[in-house]
């Protein structure tokens, strides 16, 4: 079970393309969370809007290059022991396999359709969200 709230100075960020390590970080401090914990929810919140077809795929993917980017960025592996998130991970490598084609899928397979959707569908089923 997560509870969640998502800043938008992050989300805006991950939408952009990037995140700093020290604005996740001084988010966490102003919640009193960890970055990691941060990470988290807001890769929830990417998978459920995604899921609910109130973000796209592009948008969606873009926000998980940039949380990825950040949570395997130096800074944050030197305070957080190199561990990557275990819920951005699941989303992450999600929306990863959707990127491209491959050679054993028929063509005109839609990679998104069919692993995306199906592993998102997958992780938001085996997790239960509370506010």
């Amino acid at each position: 079970m997560m509870n969640f709230s998502v800043d938008s100075r992050l989300f805006q960020a991950a939408r952009d393309g990037c995140v700093p390590y020290q604005l996740l970080k001084d988010i966490a401090v102003e919640s009193g969370r960890t970055a990691p914990d941060l990470l988290d929810e807001h890769s929830y919140v990417v998978a459920s809007r995604y899921s609910a077809n109130e973000i796209g795929f592009e948008e969606a993917d873009t926000v998980m290059k940039a949380l990825w980017a950040v949570c395997v960025s130096k800074e944050f592996w030197a305070e957080h022991d190199r561990t990557i998130p275990t819920v951005t991970n699941a989303v992450y490598l999600a929306f990863d396999a959707g990127e491209y084609h491959r050679e054993s899928d028929p063509l005109g397979t839609d990679p998104e359709s069919k692993y995306t959707r199906p592993l998102i569908d997958d992780f938001l089923a085996e997790h239960v969200l509370t506010r």
